[in-house]
């Protein structure tokens, strides 16, 4: 195990023992991170964005650190800005979510490393259907939400078979009622996602090592 005077103040430490191998995110990044998406959760109920301002800090913040103390590689914090970028690029193209969403996943990434940036991506997904379902029924739009989402499950779809887009067309004939979609801030999953990969030290859900 590393000892303490060489550990960097932010960023991801493999401590390796006698049969298993870890990772493990160091304290002072645990709370400076839990600090950031706790941040971005707050703004992105209230406003329905994430600020360029915070995340763009915290992403070349990031980068920075990893650069400077390369435990985990000097290029770990690229990495996870790359890794948060490819993650979330097809549904932002699709019009599933919002630029904030992928910029914030990227700076998760930058500070903490793009294995963590997959888990937080992982762990967020799993919290959103229960955050997804509370705005729906408080805004009473169930049906409508299910047939949009039918129409976006399609044309992600349609990359893959252009048939399908077709169906995705049928869908969007359909919706004629001119109601606004349910907004369900995905930063607050994201934020979600990223303090319980804190909380569990980084190996969960999938373990890298």
């Amino acid at each position: 195990i590393l000892p303490p005077s060489t550990l960097p103040p932010c960023g991801v430490v493999r401590i390796v023992g006698s049969t298993v191998s870890s990772m493990q995110i160091t304290p002072v990044c645990s709370a400076l991170v839990a600090l950031f998406v706790l941040i971005i959760a707050l703004y992105d109920a209230r406003e329905r964005r994430i600020p360029n301002f915070l995340v763009f800090p915290a992403m070349l913040s990031g980068v920075i650190l990893h650069l400077a103390w390369p435990i985990d590689g000097r290029m770990a914090g690229v990495k996870g800005v790359i890794a948060g970028f490819l993650l979330l690029v097809l549904p932002y193209a699709t019009g599933g979510m919002k630029a904030g969403d992928v910029k914030f996943l990227m700076a998760i990434g930058a500070l903490i490393g793009w294995q963590n940036g997959v888990n937080t991506l992982l762990a967020g997904l799993l919290t959103y259907p229960p955050l997804a379902l509370f705005f729906v029924l408080r805004e009473k739009k169930l049906l409508l939400t299910w047939l949009r989402f039918r129409r976006l499950l399609l044309g992600l779809l349609g990359f893959i078979n252009p048939g399908v887009k077709l169906l995705a067309m049928r869908l969007e004939l359909q919706d004629t009622s001119g109601a606004d979609s349910v907004r369900t801030p995905f930063g607050l999953s994201l934020a979600a996602g990223a303090l319980i990969v804190l909380a569990v030290g980084g190996d969960w859900p999938v373990d890298w090592t």
